[in-house]
C-alpha cells in the first residue's frame, strides 16, 4: 500500500512516468507452437491506474506501450509457484514502442473499453515490433489479421 500511495503522491505532484506490466509480466511462449504472445491485460491492475490518475486531481495520460525482449532473459515455460524462476541471459535484439495515448474516458461501467483499447494497441506494436527485428516466427497467428 505504500507504494501505491507514493506513486499516488507523485502523479499529484505531476511528471512523474509510471511502467506498467498490466498482465503481471507473464508472458510466456506457447510450447506447441514457439510463438509469445502478450498476455491478457488485468483489468483490475488498468482500473486501478485510471482510478489514481483520476484521484490525482491532475491530467494523466496513458500510453500502451509494447516491448520485445522475451529472448534476452526468457521465463521458464510454465508459470511456477514461490518466488524467482531459474533464467539464463542471451544477446538478442530488443524493441520498445509507445502508441498513442488512450484517453483515460467514461466511468465504471466503460471501464473494460479502456483496457481492450490499450491491450489492442499494445498488440500492434508488439507486432511491428516483431517485424521490424525479423522475428516474426513469433508473431501468434491471432494478430496476423
Amino acid at each position: 500500500m505504500a507504494a501505491m500511495n507514493g506513486m499516488l503522491r507523485g502523479l499529484k505532484d505531476g511528471g512523474m512516468a509510471i511502467w506498467v506490466a498490466p498482465s503481471g509480466g507473464r508472458d510466456r511462449r506457447n510450447v506447441d507452437s514457439g510463438k509469445v504472445p502478450i498476455a491478457p491485460f488485468d483489468q483490475k491492475t488498468v482500473d486501478m491506474f485510471r482510478l489514481m490518475g483520476n484521484k490525482s486531481k491532475v491530467p494523466t495520460h496513458f500510453y500502451p506501450m509494447a516491448m520485445v525482449s522475451y529472448d534476452l532473459c526468457p521465463p521458464p515455460d510454465f508459470v511456477e509457484a514461490g518466488v524467482g524462476e531459474q533464467r539464463n541471459v542471451r544477446f538478442t535484439p530488443i524493441g520498445i514502442a509507445i502508441m498513442d495515448e488512450v484517453p483515460n474516458v467514461g466511468g465504471a461501467e466503460k471501464r473494460h473499453l479502456f483496457t481492450e483499447k490499450a491491450e489492442e494497441e499494445c498488440i500492434v506494436g508488439y507486432t511491428n515490433l516483431l517485424k521490424g527485428l525479423k522475428m516474426d516466427k513469433y508473431i501468434p497467428e491471432e494478430y496476423s489479421s
